[in-house]
C-alpha cells in the first residue's frame, strides 16, 4: 500500500515547500507554489543523469468557442516557434540542438502539457529554454501561416481514420457543445488564426495560476527550488481563466440508438451512460475506476457471458475519468450482420449487473490490486510521471490530493459500493447507444 506523509518543509523567499514522501516511489516528490500562484512538483531520481521539464496549462478543446475552436491545438504547434529570447526558428532550432533536448506538447479535450528532458548538467538551461517558451512566445505571422498546413494535414489525416464517423457521433450526441470534445478543431479557425487571436488566448490561460511546473530527475529539490522561484516568480499573475468555471460538456436527456459508418469486416456495439466529474463528484470515481478493472477480468460474468459463450470477440466496460466529459461505456466487437443482437444481448447484461452475486469481494479487491500494481508500473519512470501522470491528475483532480490517496481509496471499495455507484449512474438512466456496421449513416 503507498503511504503518503506530508511534512512541513522551510519557507524561503515566501515561497511554501511541502515534501510528499511516496514510499512506493523510487523518489521523493516535492510541492510548492509560488506568489503567483504557480504550482510546483518537483521529484528526485537519480538513477539516471536526465531532468525532465514539464508544464501543465488547465486549458484544451473544452475552454473554447466555436470561433476559436481549434486554437487550443494551434498554440500547441506554436509554442515551439520563435519566442522573445530565441526570436526565430532557425535560433530555436539551433539552441535546442545545442541542449541535446528531447521536447513535445500535447493537446486534449482538458490538459495541454509541454515537456522537455536534458541531462541533468544542462538543467539549469533547459528550465530557462521553458521559462523563455512558455512567457514569452511571438507568434510570428510567417511562422503561423507555415504550421497552418501542418495542422491541415493533421485534420485531414483524421478524416482518414476508419473511426471518424464513430467520433463526430459521439461529440454530436453526447456533448452540450460538440466543439468543446474536438481538440483537432474546425478547418475554418485554423485557417483564420492570426497572432492577434493566439496573444488573446495567452493572456487568458496562460498564466502561472493556471498552470504547473513539474520537474523530475536527477535533481536536488532542496537547491533546484530557489532557482526555479527566482525564474518562474517572475512570470506575471493572470487571474483571467475561467477553467474551473466552465460548465459540464455532457448530457443524455432520453435513450438514443443510432447507426454509424465504420470500416468493412468490424461491428461494434458501444453503450454509453453519463458518469460521475471529477470536478465535484469525485467520491463516486473510486468504485467506478474498480468496477471498471472488474468488468475486465476474462474470468467475470461479463467476458464469459458476452465473449466466451456469446458473439463478442472482445468486450468491455470502463469509466474515463474527466471533468467536463465523463462517461460510462460498454463496448464489444462483433460481427457487423450481429450489431443488433449484439446489442440486446448487452443491455440484458448490464440488467443481470444488478444481482446481488454478481460482484464478488474477492473479485472486487483483485480488481483493487491489480489498479495498484498498475499504478506502480507506471511509477517506475520519474520522466513518464513528469510527462503523464502529474499532468494528468494535477488537472483532473484539481491536484495531487487525489492521485496521492488514491490507492487507499480504492482499497476501500466494496461491494456494496459497487452497487450503489451502478445504481446512481447507470440504473434506470438514459443511455446513447452507437451501433458501427460499413453501412451504417446518421439514422434514429
Amino acid at each position: 500500500m503507498l503511504i503518503a506523509m506530508s511534512v512541513l518543509f522551510t519557507e524561503r523567499n515566501n515561497v511554501l515547500y511541502t515534501l510528499i514522501l511516496m514510499l512506493s516511489m523510487n523518489f521523493p516528490v516535492l510541492e510548492s507554489s509560488l506568489p503567483n500562484g504557480l504550482d510546483i512538483i518537483i521529484g528526485e531520481d537519480h538513477s539516471s543523469p536526465i531532468v525532465t521539464v514539464c508544464i501543465v496549462v488547465n486549458t484544451g478543446a473544452t475552454c473554447e468557442t466555436p470561433e476559436i475552436n481549434g486554437l487550443a491545438h494551434f498554440y500547441e504547434h506554436m509554442f515551439f516557434k520563435g519566442n522573445a529570447a530565441l526570436p526565430d526558428q532557425t535560433a530555436y532550432n539551433n539552441r535546442m540542438r545545442e541542449l541535446g533536448m528531447i521536447r513535445n506538447g500535447t493537446t486534449g479535450s482538458e490538459v495541454v502539457r509541454y515537456y522537455l528532458t536534458v541531462s541533468s548538467d544542462l538543467f539549469s538551461e533547459g528550465l530557462e529554454f521553458m521559462y523563455d517558451a512558455i512567457t514569452g512566445p511571438l507568434f510570428n505571422p510567417e511562422e503561423i501561416i507555415r504550421e497552418r498546413s501542418v495542422i491541415m494535414n493533421e485534420y485531414e489525416r483524421g478524416t482518414c481514420n476508419p473511426f471518424w464517423n464513430l467520433q463526430l457521433m459521439m461529440e454530436e450526441v453526447l456533448t452540450v457543445e460538440p466543439w468543446r470534445s474536438s481538440a483537432i478543431g474546425s478547418p475554418e479557425v485554423i485557417m483564420a488564426a492570426d497572432q492577434e487571436v493566439m496573444l488573446m488566448f495567452q493572456e487568458k490561460y496562460y498564466t502561472p495560476d493556471n498552470s504547473a511546473l513539474i520537474i523530475t530527475g536527477d535533481i536536488d529539490a532542496e537547491t533546484v527550488m530557489p532557482v526555479v522561484a527566482d525564474l518562474f516568480g517572475q512570470w506575471e499573475y493572470g487571474g483571467r481563466s475561467d477553467y474551473f468555471s466552465l460548465d459540464l460538456n455532457i448530457s443524455i436527456e432520453k435513450d438514443t440508438a443510432l447507426y454509424v459508418g465504420g470500416p468493412e469486416g468490424m461491428g461494434i456495439v458501444r453503450i454509453v451512460y453519463v458518469g460521475p466529474s471529477m470536478a465535484n463528484q469525485q467520491n463516486w470515481t473510486y468504485a467506478a475506476d474498480v468496477w471498471g478493472q472488474y468488468m475486465g477480468r476474462m474470468t467475470g460474468e461479463f467476458h464469459n457471458d458476452l465473449v466466451a459463450n456469446g458473439p463478442f470477440l472482445s468486450a468491455y466496460a470502463s469509466y474515463y475519468s474527466q471533468r467536463f466529459e465523463p462517461t460510462v461505456t460498454f463496448t464489444g466487437i462483433i460481427d457487423p450482420s450481429l450489431v443488433d443482437e449484439g446489442l440486446e444481448m448487452m443491455r440484458e447484461e448490464i440488467q443481470d449487473m444488478f444481482r446481488e452475486e454478481y460482484f464478488t469481494s474477492s473479485g472486487i479487491e483483485t480488481a483493487s490490486e491489480q489498479l495498484r500494481r498498475a499504478r506502480l508500473f507506471k511509477e517506475e519512470s520519474s520522466r513518464d510521471m513528469a510527462t503523464k501522470t502529474f499532468p494528468f491528475w494535477w488537472v483532473e483532480g484539481g491536484g495531487l490530493a487525489y492521485y496521492n490517496n488514491y490507492p487507499d481509496s480504492l482499497a476501500a471499495v466494496t461491494a456494496d459500493d459497487i452497487s450503489l455507484y451502478l445504481d446512481r449512474w447507470v440504473k434506470d438512466k438514459p443511455s446513447a447507444v452507437f451501433l458501427v456496421t460499413p453501412e451504417g449513416e446518421w439514422v434514429e
